[in-house]
């Protein structure tokens, strides 16, 4: 059996720390970790510029599926933010549509984003942005 290390635990009551503090946002976190080991949050992931479209394309496709399935609304509402999310991060970092949605509904889920105090700045800030290019591309 191998020894635990000191990092290991720190990032067990980190792990701990998240969930209790808002179980759907850690879960969201998870989920980008495993989209991206690189990345440490689902912030990290649709805030950097670098991310690759792949990678938003996967987050989209799971932050949708959590939208529907869910386990508390708290879950549904949050990755319905991060489904709105991870599409203006691939207008803003790719100039690229990774969804069908309408415009209309893409600005109404942005909307959303960007007037739900609950979810962190950095993804409020790019839904404002989202909604820039949306409104110009009008």
């Amino acid at each position: 059996m191998s020894m635990v290390t000191r990092q290991h635990l720190r990032d067990v009551f980190r792990s701990a720390k998240e969930v209790w503090a808002n179980p759907a946002m850690a879960s969201a976190d998870w989920l980008a970790r495993d989209i991206d080991p690189h990345c440490s949050s689902v912030v990290e992931l649709l805030t950097d510029a670098d991310v690759s479209i792949e990678n938003l394309r996967k987050a989209k496709d799971v932050y949708k599926t959590m939208r529907i399935l869910g386990e508390s609304s708290a879950d549904r509402r949050v990755a319905a933010r991060l489904y709105a999310a991870t599409i203006g991060a691939g207008l803003i970092h790719h100039r690229k549509r990774i969804s069908r949605q309408s415009d209309a509904a893409l600005k109404r889920g942005l909307e959303a984003l960007q007037a739900d105090m609950d979810m962190p700045q950095s993804l409020r800030r790019l839904a404002e942005t989202g909604l820039i290019m949306l409104n110009g591309n009008s």
